[in-house]
């Protein structure tokens, strides 16, 4: 299972949920692509609203998304439910 993170640099709310996953990878053994919303190409519908956590499987297919800032404990969830 992998994580794509698309966010933005002027983001905050973006920040606060960096930090979230830098937590998130203390505890669990998780790859995190990052995508940037306004440079880099992505074959995911994303809105506007950021950050968008989308959880892949190893063929990059969409298992389920979390988008906004979210908790420590909204990620480790969907994580569990994968893992």
């Amino acid at each position: 299972m992998k994580i794509m993170k698309i966010s933005s640099l002027g983001c905050t709310s973006c920040i606060i949920v960096n930090n979230t996953l830098e937590k998130i990878l203390e505890n669990y053994k998780v790859h995190i692509k990052e995508l940037d919303y306004d440079f880099d190409d992505f074959p995911y519908e994303v809105g506007k609203t950021l950050p968008v956590l989308i959880f892949v499987d190893d063929n990059e297919k969409e298992l389920s998304r979390l988008v906004g800032e979210v908790s420590y404990s909204e990620i480790e969830n969907e994580i569990k439910k994968y893992q």
